[in-house]
């Protein structure tokens, strides 16, 4: 009894060893790109990037995989291909187009790769199975019409921005130009048939409207000015920094250190007879 039990369980594991080979010892086609139904896939090296579960770059096994691997149109017309093996990626094979033959992919094309069910890796497993690879060259045209147009509406949003400063240039040059007219509300109510009361009230929007316009730029201008100001001021608020007046000399003499605190000294007294100056008027002007 004891025996009998023994050999079962003896038939038993080697049944599930000859399982657990037979399943490692398959060749499957683990992945691809561009995937099957994949769009929009590159023109460019038109080709199929395949993973397989075992090793496929043996003498034989690539000499009898080269015409199992191949790529048609559409149209069911053979595209010429070159097969490359990989020596360091063991399962990994690489399908393209050859240009050299003088193919030119077309534009939102199917094309598709059928690899044999024979095809065979180096231990001699075969794949089982035909597999199909579909996928579609992306639709130039497309593309192309969509870069257009967002090229016109980059160029058109230029072109807008260009017009509406022309505009506000000349608004404020016709300003500048033309002396303001005296608004009479009673000629413009009798213009456009409107209330005098109305007229009134568009007029003092309209004015109000005008005067935040004029008081923003005004202040832009005064930043504008206290900006330059700081920059000019600057060798008075930071140290070992001058303010220069003119070019450095150019001569060694010139450039010594003498001659340099000379001149400062002398851009110094400058300053201070300015500032004297301007004092004198400011107490001039107050009597």
């Amino acid at each position: 009894m004891k025996r009998g039990t023994l050999i079962a369980l003896l038939a038993a594991i080697m049944v599930m060893a000859c399982s657990v080979i037979s399943f490692a010892d398959g060749l499957e086609l683990v992945s691809s790109y561009p995937e099957d139904g994949q769009t929009n896939t590159s023109m460019e090296n038109l080709g199929v990037k395949l993973t397989f579960s075992n090793p496929i770059n043996s003498a034989e096994a690539v000499k009898a995989d080269e015409s199992k691997l191949r790529i048609y149109d559409e149209t069911g017309a053979a595209v010429p291909t070159k097969v490359l093996f990989s020596d360091k990626n063991d399962g990994l094979v690489l399908v393209v187009a050859d240009i050299d033959e003088g193919f030119v992919a077309k534009n939102n094309t199917e094309y598709k790769l059928v690899i044999d069910a024979d095809l065979v890796d180096n231990d001699g497993n075969t794949l089982g199975k035909e597999q199909v690879i579909s996928f579609r060259t992306y639709n130039q045209k497309i593309n192309n019409m969509v870069s257009m147009g967002m090229m016109f509406v980059m160029f058109g949003g230029v072109m807008i921005f260009s017009l509406r400063q022309n505009q506000n240039k000349e608004e404020e040059e016709k300003d500048k130009d033309e002396p303001k007219k005296a608004f009479n509300p009673y000629k413009e109510a009798q213009r456009t048939g409107k209330t005098v009361e109305e007229v009134k009230a568009e007029q003092a929007k309209k004015e109000e409207k005008l005067a935040k316009k004029r008081a923003r730029k005004n202040k832009n201008k005064e930043d504008a000015l206290k900006q330059e100001k700081k920059i000019e001021n600057c060798a008075e608020l930071l140290n070992n920094v001058y303010h220069v007046h003119a070019p450095a000399p150019v001569s060694k003499e010139d450039r010594s250190v003498d001659a340099l605190n000379s001149m400062r000294r002398a851009e110094a007294r400058a300053a201070k007879a300015e500032r004297a100056a301007q004092a004198a008027a400011r107490a001039k002007k107050r009597k």
